[in-house]
């Protein structure tokens, strides 16, 4: 089967990591499989930052996606060899019907990956003339904008069963086309590693006997850190003897606002900012609590990968984060928009012995093994875009249509 899966957005996070270790998988089961980027942002973005050689082709598109029409969406797809395309959604602003039904008709088999859906809004109207209530219009437009999203793909893959539901109960996508199939992680390569410790501790100008919390991550309003350094000021009020510092490992559009909220911390010097690092696995060995305070997620790689490298997780329950966090003995998980609630789990879980954290965190690991492997995960996944039966495909340009140059293909 050659299978292609799109990708567009512009960051480095969840949904990049899957796309690699996807390509990975469905190559290993013989495919021909292409990472297509229709940005050239996204394309120099896999190349520099994917940790393993994948296929990468850049093909361009000729207007920014939202002006993109069916016939411009047709044209660019009719010629190209895929049986069956993947359109990789990071978030839910990713694509277009256009797109969707212009995939549908181009190739044998399309599907969309859903890595994250913001919860249906409330539904608000104005006053007419200060008295009479309008009849809220833009909330049915977004909704069934939504739901549309639904006609194109043969089948919606989930990340997680929160995802799942929501696009069912919210915007009404039909059941049957909808599936779970939850993230996993590489639990050989995600494991925890004394050295590693050691050595990022160093980097980090950390001592071997502080108590340190951390995460490693998109810097980005989404994920909430501002929450977790309110959290680290009443961590330091309350364990004033302790030497506790706090690490985020990442890049992002809030790091300034992040870094100036951090200059606010009494004493001083406590927390650490650290450069995206490809490697992940290193710095999060080093790691003694990770802290998630995310306000909307799907089922973050991130948490999963630091329960594998030993790490007691506190984590807000948003998105499938319960469904990791299943059990207390895993981890602390923390009502979301409660910034009180999530700087008490910070200093419950420095209360605990170094022993204590020790056997959560051996425990997490062993959940992560048992429920999230890569190597079971992605072949579920791979089972599902293997299971479609070819369908028609449409294969000519429409009339007038401009066709932009082909995308070339190279091995990253």
């Amino acid at each position: 089967m050659n299978i292609s899966l799109l990708t567009i957005f512009g960051t480095w996070g969840g949904a990049e990591t899957h796309t690699v270790q996807l390509t990975r998988t469905l190559i290993e089961r013989g495919h021909t499989v292409t990472v297509v980027c229709l940005t050239d942002y996204t394309y120099a973005l896999y190349r520099e930052r994917s940790c393993v050689q994948i296929p990468l082709m850049y093909l361009p598109i000729p207007k920014v996606q939202w002006k993109m029409s069916l016939a411009d969406w047709i044209c660019l797809f009719s010629e190209q060899p895929w049986d069956t395309c993947v359109l990789v959604k990071g978030t839910f602003a990713v694509g277009s019907w256009n797109l969707d039904l212009a995939a549908r008709c181009c190739f044998g088999n399309y599907l969309t990956i859903e890595h994250l859906v913001d919860p249906i809004p409330e539904k608000t109207s104005r006053r007419h003339l200060g008295i009479f209530p309008g009849l809220g219009l833009w909330w049915y437009r977004g909704r069934f904008h939504r739901f549309f999203r639904s006609v194109g793909p043969r089948k919606v893959v989930c990340v997680s069963d929160a995802v799942r539901r929501r696009l069912i109960e919210d915007y009404r996508f039909p059941a049957r086309k909808v599936v779970t199939v939850r993230n996993g992680i590489d639990v050989q390569r995600f494991r925890p590693d004394p050295a590693y410790s050691a050595a990022w501790r160093r980097c980090w100008g950390v001592p071997r006997g502080a108590l340190l919390f951390g995460a490693v991550g998109r810097l980005a309003p989404m994920k909430g850190y501002g929450t977790a350094l309110a959290g680290f000021q009443a961590l330091l009020k309350r364990f004033p003897e302790k030497d506790l510092r706090l690490v985020l490992v990442g890049e992002g559009p809030h790091e300034q606002a992040l870094k100036a909220q951090a200059e606010q911390i009494v004493p001083g010097g406590r927390v650490v900012f650290s450069p995206f690092c490809d490697r992940p696995w290193e710095p999060l060995n080093a790691l003694d609590v990770f802290v998630m305070p995310s306000v909307n997620e799907g089922l973050p790689l991130t948490l999963l990968e630091a329960m594998a490298c030993g790490c007691c997780p506190v984590a807000t329950a948003v998105g499938g984060i319960p469904e990791v966090l299943s059990k207390p003995e895993l981890g602390w998980l923390v009502p979301t928009g409660n910034a009180d609630a999530f700087a008490a789990a910070m200093i419950d879980a420095a209360s605990r012995t170094p022993e204590q954290r020790e056997t959560m965190g051996r425990r997490a690991r062993e959940h992560v093994m048992a429920n999230f492997n890569a190597a079971v995960q992605f072949n579920l996944l791979a089972d599902v875009i293997e299971s479609l039966s070819p369908g028609p495909r449409l294969r000519r340009y429409l009339p007038g249509s401009v066709v932009p140059p082909p995308g070339q293909v190279d091995g990253n």
